[in-house]
């Protein structure tokens, strides 16, 4: 019997500003088998009724005593969907307009801009979200606001933090992020050069804030499109979607063993593996070629990290996986 795949579904995306984009969202809601429509600060009436829309941008609070017509607009879009039971994604800036679109009210952070990698950490209703799954309680995050909102009445709070809470919440179908899982290290330091003044709030130069943050963004990485993979997975099963591949980790070091076997690093969160022996694995190596393989096993060696790497056994025995590969599946993750 022949099964026809699900139609594509289209999500919408707004950003906002020059250097902005959606980072590492992008890819993953491709895999999760999304169109995307994105667009730099233009809402549309139709939006209402797509299946995915997405806000985005970085903000250390708007100091207005009304937002600007246009993010005024975007409020009304997401309430209309929050309304209408259609799901949406804020992240940063967006986050504080979904918040607004639920009935909270959104100020100023009486306790300064945060701006630079910092840790959060998971609620009680966090602990129990599948999206933080294998995550610890306590992890790091890019962060870049300097605003905050009340509780959001009927909405989950799962991370937050002692200075400002509410840092991922879920109302309904919708989440709202208020850091920035999508940015990766290019991405940051555009943000920065294009953020004198925001940079300047933190009593640091460009230069200085790159040097300190930069190799914290990188760290924090495998946390971030992790992430990103599931919430594009979680929206995919609301609206669908196709299911395309999902994102396991980026590849930094490879062991070679006999044969055919590998040895990736650093491989997927200790705490709740997302893969199971015999699950197939594609490779997908910085020119975009791939290499296909099985998993074999899980090795800690006695290591207490967070991640456990992967026991691959590699279709070819020949085939070279390189620092920077992605290591993707087709098949669901185990949570």
């Amino acid at each position: 019997m022949n099964v026809t795949p699900p139609s594509p579904r289209t999500a919408v995306i707004l950003i906002h500003g020059e250097e902005a984009g959606p980072g590492q969202l992008g890819p993953a809601l491709r895999r999760s088998g999304f169109s995307l429509d994105i667009r730099s600060r233009a809402p549309q009436p139709e939006d209402t009724e797509a299946d995915l829309v997405v806000v985005m941008g970085k903000s250390l609070g708007l100091q207005e005593a009304e937002p600007p017509p246009l993010l005024e607009e975007e409020r009304r879009l997401l309430a209309r969907r929050l309304e209408a039971g259609r799901p949406s994604l804020g992240i940063g800036l967006g986050a504080g307009l979904l918040a607004a679109a639920a009935g909270a009210r959104v100020r100023p952070g009486e306790k300064g801009p945060v701006l630079g990698v910092h840790p959060v950490s998971l609620t009680a209703e966090g602990l129990a979200d599948p999206l933080f799954a294998g995550f610890e309680e306590f992890f790091d995050v890019l962060h870049w606001q300097a605003d905050t909102f009340e509780p959001i009445h009927g909405a989950q709070e799962l991370v937050s933090t002692a200075r400002y809470p509410h840092q991922i919440f879920r109302v309904g179908n919708s989440y709202g992020v208020r850091f920035h899982p999508e940015v990766d290290g290019g991405m940051f330091e555009r943000w920065v050069r294009h953020s004198g003044e925001d940079v300047a709030r933190v009593g640091l130069t460009m230069e200085e804030l790159l040097k300190r943050e930069g190799p914290r963004v990188a760290r924090v990485q495998q946390h971030s499109m992790l992430m990103m993979e599931r919430l594009a997975a979680f929206f995919a099963r609301q609206v669908g979607a196709g299911g395309g591949e999902r994102y396991l980790f980026t590849v930094e070091a490879i062991q070679r063993l006999a044969g055919r076997g590998v040895l990736l690093s650093p491989g997927i969160p200790r705490r709740a593996p997302i893969v199971r022996v015999g699950q197939t694995l594609s490779l997908k190596r910085p020119d975009g070629s791939r290499v296909e393989g099985t998993v074999r096993g899980m090795a800690s060696f006695g290591d207490t990290g967070s991640a456990i790497p992967l026991l691959v056994l590699l279709d070819s025995p020949d085939a070279e996986v390189p620092p920077g590969s992605e290591a993707l599946t087709s098949e669901p993750l185990t949570v």
